[in-house]
């Protein structure tokens, strides 16, 4: 899942920036002196909650409440230094209470609460994204109108006339973005204004669009009012032209010790940032070793050699892949594709009983919308943890028309029929999909919304590399050696992240890891140094990620000896909603 902040990214969307801006409100209420420990957390998590929504009403319609639907966010400096004041006062709050007394289910609710303040107290004074990140702006315009479009939680006229009402207010948020932005990365700058362009399409034609059937005075208020709001982002897309891209200066990489600090605040883990990068070195070479095992008697095959009298086991492997990569779809057949892979993967999770499936939860699988271009090729995007039984997106960004044949077979040579597989098992089931419905179920809405985004891409990259475990495709050889391509893929990311931000990789040393290590196609590992370069330590979530399940399950299957079953132990994990594994561990080797 990819996506802009990750869960965030791939699953908080509505939220301006992954470094915190989600955490913002606080009501200073004094505490009542008789209240126990528990009573005092679940007030503050209330009046938390409360004043969230109300200054974050973008989040807010994502997540179920649409009390705000009408709204668009405080991005002005007052309204940000409001924020920050109020997060500081609940993170006060918080520390003044005795969390040893809190039940388990609060104790970790408390330290997952904490943990957010602190990472929202870092993104405002420290890594200040809002400063130098247009992105974040684009995004959010696309996302407050398009939720309230494509999710049916309420009439649709009801939700049009609520984004008249934000159409009315993008012009004066859209100064305050500019107010914000100091310089940028010029990357940054070059994807936002690609991303505008997607906005005002929205407003030009998917809003009309969706009013088709309304009367003729909505229809007559979403011309007028969309028109305004798209003549601002056409003089905001030119100020990103011609103002803010000749002075993007800002060097995209976040430095040695910025890196390691919001690498600590996104894994949230109990691994420190240099055992990640080495843990990722290490496994780099066992990869190796087991694609190689699986390479040699493929090799035989297709060339006749024996692979074990060959110097160079990693050009085996990429003789075998080329191989293999053959297999691949015209690019108009692509989503044709995908959609029919997901009935027979659907089915192969039934037959194992590898865990229990929601059948009322509704996915559909589009072309990624143009306003979320330009940072993954797939990504899910769910209903907020509070919607019931509304559509969940896999997108798939389709071929860009200006590429040549060459590139476009690159492309399509890396997303070959057996990759889409294994995309799809990590995008959709049992992987996002599946984890999300089942986190939506957990009753602390506190932790839905502040979700771990390693715990969610591990579980996506653990539920690919469960499925060859469970013999997926007849285990086929050719499935596991792609599988295994996809997972040397997630190693390389955190090296590849690590070494961009807190290093000084080129972009040629980029490539070069990528297509000589990591055997991507040139497509995809140009796609990743640009997103690499867009984005920092959400590309290590996946690997430490899956590290941490994985460690999990073992410690799990010791604890229950013969009584351990796979199902038993994929249900109880997901049963938890979305927090940090360290979290999940506590309750579950308890």
């Amino acid at each position: 899942m990819n996506l802009q902040t990750i869960f965030m990214y791939k699953i908080l969307l509505l939220t301006f920036f992954s470094t915190g801006l989600l955490l913002f409100n606080s009501c200073g209420t004094k505490e009542q002196p008789m209240l126990t420990a528990d009573q005092q957390f679940e007030q503050l998590t209330k009046e938390f909650l409360t004043e969230f929504f109300l200054s974050s009403p973008i989040s807010a319609t994502w997540i179920g409440v649409h009390d705000y639907d009408n709204l668009l966010d405080d991005i002005s400096a007052e309204g940000m230094a409001k924020d920050l004041q109020r997060i500081k006062k609940y993170k006060a709050r918080l520390d003044s209470i005795d969390v040893s007394h809190l039940t388990k289910t609060n104790s970790i609710d408390a330290r997952i609460l904490a943990e957010n303040l602190d990472e929202g107290i870092f993104g405002y004074e420290e890594l200040r994204e809002f400063e130098w990140n247009p992105m974040g702006y684009t995004g959010a315009i696309g996302n407050a109108i398009m939720t309230l479009v494509t999710q049916e939680f309420a009439p649709l006229d009801t939700r049009l006339k609520n984004a008249i009402e934000r159409a009315k207010l993008v012009p004066a948020f859209l100064e305050n973005a500019k107010k914000n932005l100091k310089t940028s990365p010029k990357i940054h700058v070059e994807t936002a204004i690609m991303q505008n362009g997607g906005n005002v399409a929205i407003f030009r034609e998917e809003l009309p669009k969706a009013a088709m059937n309304s009367s003729a005075e909505l229809q007559a208020q979403i011309k007028e009012h969309g028109e305004k709001a798209a003549i601002a982002l056409e003089e905001f897309g030119k100020w990103l032209q011609e103002d803010l891209l000749p002075r993007a200066t800002k060097d995209f990489r976040l430095g040695k010790e910025m890196f390691a600090k919001k690498l600590r605040h996104t894994l949230k883990s109990t691994m420190t940032t240099d055992e990640v990068l080495m843990r990722a070195e290490a496994e780099k070479k066992r990869v190796h070793e087991e694609m190689f095992a699986l390479a040699a008697p493929l090799y035989k095959e297709y060339y006749n050699k024996d692979a074990m009298k060959e110097k160079d086991s990693l050009k085996v492997i990429k003789m075998v892949l080329d191989k293999i990569v053959l297999d691949h779809s015209k690019k108009e057949e692509v989503m044709d594709k995908i959609k029919a892979m997901m009935p027979e993967i659907e089915n192969f999770v039934k037959e194992k009983d590898l865990l229990t499936l929601d059948a009322t939860q509704p996915l559909v699988i589009r072309e990624t919308p143009e306003y979320q271009r330009g940072v993954a090729v797939a990504s899910l995007e769910s209903p907020g943890p509070l919607e019931k039984n509304l559509k969940t997106f896999y997108n798939v960004t389709p071929i860009p028309t200006e590429w040549t044949p060459q590139q476009v077979e690159s492309y399509l040579r890396e997303y070959n029929n057996w990759s889409l597989y294994d995309l799809s098992i990590h995008e959709g089931i049992p992987g996002h999909y599946v984890q999300l419905y089942y986190s939506n179920r957990f009753p602390s809405i506190l932790r839905t919304l502040m979700g771990s985004g390693v715990m969610i891409e591990g579980w996506a990259v653990y539920a690919e590399r469960m499925m060859m475990e469970a013999g997926f495709m007849n285990n086929d050889p050719r499935m596991k050696l792609i599988n295994l391509k996809w997972y040397i893929r997630a190693v390389c990311n955190t090296i590849l992240d690590n070494n961009i931000h807190a290093g000084t990789m080129s972009e040629q040393q980029a490539m070069d890891l990528m297509m000589h290590d990591a055997f991507q196609e040139e497509r995809e590992a140009a796609g990743k140094w640009r997103r690499a370069n867009l984005t920092s330590t959400q590309l290590s979530t996946y690997f430490v990620g899956y590290q941490e399940i994985m460690d999990l399950r073992n410690e799990y299957k010791t604890k229950m000896g013969e009584k351990y079953s796979l199902k038993q132990f994929h249900e109880t994990f997901l049963s938890f909603g979305s927090p940090s594994v360290k979290y999940i561990r506590e309750m579950m080797m308890e």
